[in-house]
């Protein structure tokens, strides 16, 4: 095992994404990282350098991604010092979610935990950056601020010091190490301490990690192409999101001619038009499929779905898939949720049997091959979104559901007043409290 600038190193065979770790905080996982090119790699070697990658571990639902552009102007707004926003537009920036009620990231920078980014309500829901102790060191590098100075006594991570701060963290300089206070409900407490010298790291973008991957990219292009005309399928589930553009590119490449568009009635404009532009730009031939009842004359027969009561996907989608039989491809990725990474690799629908061909990629993998193709994708990624399904999901974020009201205010709009007018309180409805039928204890301490 090999150390450097305290963060946790190593190197091994697991750059595909598939090991999961025991570490002192849980299950992990686990990608490559050359430190000479600044970029991901998700195979044994870069390709640009010809150097061995370090390992960047992280949380193993984390699906680590790039940030979007959205993201990026919101971890961006969050940083008050010049120096240091120009210092990570350069670089890539890489998401990995963490375990909670709503957004919660971990940012990766130079391949180290840079900090974390969440939404949080805090009297309002607000966004929250708070930097690692690497972080704040990187950040006192390219600035040289610091908002205090103290003599360090003895062990000073987790202590709390008397002292008052208005913002949300601070750089505390305790002789040659640099530290993290941050404010919590009882006080300040020092967080993170970081004693090493920080290291600058070459400049780095998307392109320069699609060449460092650009084998990777085609293998597994080749093995889900073989997948999936060795199924035989004859077309292909299309939501207009990411992982089902690539699927339909990935079958377009095997010789598959049929896209099938789900639609509920509750997309977002920008997918229905993505869908169609997309499938007219690989030349294929789309069938839509509308469910006999809307949505509106659903809910009023089965109440509003929520995450412990989602009915809305069997009557909306799955019932329309029945009409159809033979193999169809999905774009289902098992490190979206628990729930999927315990999925079989197949399943039947009805007459209709679906083969997952992405099913180990990472979202990474996913936006690199994007990238790699020159394709276009649906601009709700650009606007904050992740998740791309109905603009009321219950699945849905509330830092998303509250970017609808402002992207989309006609459709909040209808959504809030029927909410409203089946006995919800504004505060419930932008707490997400109509989410759960049954809603955890963690958001009833909310």
């Amino acid at each position: 095992m090999e150390k450097e600038k305290g963060y946790w190193l190593e190197l091994s065979d697991s750059w595909m994404g598939k090991n999961i770790n025991h570490c002192s905080h849980g299950l992990s996982m686990e990608i490559g990282y050359c430190r000479r090119c600044n970029i991901p790699l998700r195979d044994k070697r870069c390709e640009i350098c010809g150097s061995y990658p370090l390992s960047l571990r992280f949380h193993e639902l984390g699906d680590i991604r790039p940030a979007s552009r959205y993201e990026m102007d919101i971890l961006l707004s969050l940083i008050p010092f010049r120096e240091v926003k120009n210092y990570l537009r350069r670089r890539i920036v890489l998401l990995a979610k963490q375990p909670g009620l709503d957004y919660r990231k971990d940012i990766f920078v130079d391949g180290f935990k840079f900090g974390v980014l969440e939404y949080i309500k805090d009297g309002r829901w607000r966004w929250r950056f708070v930097p690692t102790g690497k972080g704040v060191a990187l950040i006192h590098h390219l600035t040289s601020h610091v908002d205090f100075e103290m003599r360090a006594k003895g062990h000073m991570k987790g202590k709390k010091i008397d002292r008052r701060i208005d913002k949300d963290w601070e750089i505390v300089k305790l002789g040659n190490c640099v530290a993290l206070a941050v404010k919590e409900r009882k006080g300040v407490k020092i967080k993170d301490v970081y004693c090493r010298k920080i290291m600058e790291r070459k400049r780095s973008n998307l392109k320069d990690a699609v060449r460092g991957n650009t084998k990777f990219l085609e293998r597994i292009e080749r093995e889900a192409v073989e997948m999936i005309r060795k199924s035989k399928a004859r077309s292909v589930a299309f939501s207009g999101g990411k992982d089902s553009e690539v699927a339909l590119y990935l079958s377009y490449l095997a010789g598959v001619k049929k896209a099938v568009f789900l639609n509920t009635g509750m997309e977002f404009p920008e997918t229905v038009r993505f869908v169609y532009n997309f499938v007219d730009f690989l030349d294929l031939e789309l069938i839509e499929l509308s469910p006999q009842k809307s949505f509106w004359e659903l809910v009023e027969e089965m109440g509003i779905p929520t995450k412990d009561r989602r009915w809305c996907t069997k009557y909306l989608k799955l019932e329309q898939l029945k009409k159809l039989q033979g193999v169809i491809v999905d774009g289902l990725r098992k490190y979206e949720s628990l729930r999927r990474l315990h999925s079989p690799s197949t399943r039947k629908i009805g007459n209709l049997r679906t083969i997952y061909p992405i099913f180990n990629w990472l979202s990474l993998d996913v936006w690199l091959y994007i990238h790699s193709k020159g394709l276009p994708y649906n601009p709700l990624y650009d606007m904050g979104f992740e998740r791309l399904g109905c603009y009321m999901c219950p699945v849905m974020l509330n830092a998303e559901f509250h970017r609808v009201k402002v992207t989309h205010p006609e459709l909040f709009k209808r959504w809030y007043e029927y909410l409203r007018k089946i006995g919800y309180t504004h505060e419930e409805i932008m707490d997400g409290n109509w989410r759960w039928k049954e809603p955890p204890p963690k958001l009833e301490e909310l």
